[in-house]
């Protein structure tokens, strides 16, 4: 009878073992987080879409008439020459022109053919000869605006924005202020992060030429950027009335919508941007980390299952990690069937994990195995987490409960022993150390554990009833 009043009084401390035992996964992978923090899912990142500029499209005006008037002209002696690659250029046949242009001297070529020579260098993508070319154009010539256009175009194709910045400004303060000239420039000033300046570019260039969608578009990731979400919002309605079916639009309604923290409307954004390009795994992650934040949890384990299946080489990396966070908080809120289906989904991928989330995933395993009784199964995933990182927590709390629930205590203190020498795991290393005493009814040890769990924890006051017990039993078997 005694034991059992000693059992009874001492439910209370079960509980909170089992309940500590049950929740000890963290909840982003292999982070630190406690189990307490898991109610709320992948909240530690701020879900953001992931915007960039669109690729632009920016004209170059090849001069194809040679013999006629120009900014400058060719020599006489360049009159055949000429004639010979006119049909050329006037056919788009501009690396038939290149080749020919092989066979002449650059030094020797006045400007007006090096202009050309450029050009044309330019548009078959040769960038170290064109930029030759176009700075021989302006040593000779030092404010030929058509140099510093081209110049500024070919330096925006290699991603070197200061340079094009450089000459893109010379040709506006030479006359060039058209409406391309300011969209570049605007687009520069993205790429500097000032998306203000982006802003009043972008504006210029729509003054001049007010229906282009390039230009309408960048106006509006500029907006976004610089936190003008009211002129961005404004902006955003007009443009998905013209064109409803656009991906990017949605995807950057969506933006506004989390960055004014209105989730709703930016998973209803994102599920349309997923109709219309279903196979984009980016915004099928963005998809299942925002579903789970409102939970539903189905939802986000049928997209990630379809993030995991189309992801290319690149994606793999971030495809899994976030499989592996949203793993980390299934397991914690004890949704094993989710659970057990994306690690279906996920285990082919596994090899692209770091060696201690290799560890992890295998933890994540044996907590479905052990739901399901398959303790066997269990117990290798655990072994096997362990072989690559000894002093991983989760495998060492899920091993100490197998073995206690088997009877192998001295296998199961081991376990909370090695547990406890880890900070964010000594809390339910100290109440699995205190059970195990109870269970062989070594009561002091029991009371020792106790009282070092609630000196480190002093919010944990439901320990203190079970101190109280645990010292009053102490106090009559003294």
């Amino acid at each position: 009878m005694k034991n059992m009043n000693i059992f009874k009084t001492l439910k209370p401390l079960t509980r909170s073992v089992i309940t500590t035992l049950m929740c000890s996964l963290p909840l982003l992978g292999v982070s630190s987080v406690h189990a307490s923090a898991a109610s709320t899912p992948l909240k530690s990142t701020p879900l953001k879409v992931t915007l960039s500029p669109s690729d632009p499209t920016w004209q170059l005006a090849i001069n194809n008439k040679l013999l006629g008037p120009t900014e400058v002209l060719i020599e006489p002696t360049e009159r055949g020459f000429a004639r010979q690659v006119q049909p050329l250029l006037q056919a788009g046949n501009y690396s038939e022109v290149a080749a020919l242009f092989k066979g002449r001297d650059i030094s020797q070529d006045s400007t007006a053919l090096n202009l050309l020579r450029a050009q044309v260098l330019l548009s078959t993508k040769d960038f170290n000869n064109a930029e030759l070319a176009y700075l021989a154009c302006l040593k000779a010539s030092p404010d030929l605006v058509k140099a510093h256009q081209g110049l500024s175009l070919l330096y925006m194709q290699q991603a070197k924005y200061d340079k094009a910045q450089t000459h893109l400004v010379h040709s506006i303060e030479l006359g060039q202020a058209d409406a391309q000239s300011y969209a570049q420039l605007a687009y520069i000033h993205v790429q500097h992060s000032q998306p203000w300046s982006a802003v009043a570019a972008y504006r210029q260039a729509l003054m001049l030429a007010p229906e282009t969608s390039q230009y309408q578009q960048g106006l509006l990731f500029a907006l976004i950027e610089s936190g003008d979400l009211s002129q961005a919002n404004a902006l955003l309605k007009e443009l998905l009335n013209k064109t409803p079916d656009k991906a990017e639009l949605w995807l950057q309604r969506a933006q506004i919508a989390l960055q004014l923290d209105q989730k709703k409307q930016a998973l209803a954004a994102i599920e349309v941007a997923l109709k219309l390009n279903p196979k984009d795994t980016s915004n099928q992650l963005l998809a299942a980390q925002l579903h789970l934040s409102e939970g539903s949890s189905e939802r986000a384990v049928s997209l990630l299952k379809q993030g995991l299946k189309h992801a290319t080489k690149q994606q793999q990396v971030e495809v899994i990690n976030t499989t592996m966070q949203t793993l980390g908080w299934l397991v914690s809120q004890q949704k094993w069937d989710l659970a057990k289906e994306l690690i279906g989904s996920a285990k082919r991928l596994t090899k692209q994990l770091p060696r201690d989330e290799q560890a992890q995933f295998s933890v994540y395993s044996a907590q479905i195995a052990m739901q399901q009784g398959n303790t066997k199964r269990a117990l290798k995933s655990l072994n096997n987490a362990l072989k690559i990182n000894p002093n991983l927590g989760d495998a060492l709390l899920s091993l100490a409960s197998i073995y206690r629930s088997k009877g192998q205590l001295t296998q199961a203190k081991l376990m909370y022993v090695r547990a406890q020498a880890l900070p964010d795991y000594q809390l339910s290393a100290w109440l699995g150390l205190s059970q195990i005493a109870i269970d062989s009814k070594d009561y002091p040890s029991a009371l020792k554990h106790l009282r070092k769990a609630l000196q480190a924890n002093p919010q944990r006051q439901d320990l203190i009833t079970n101190i109280r017990a645990l010292e009053n039993i102490v106090r009559q078997e003294g």
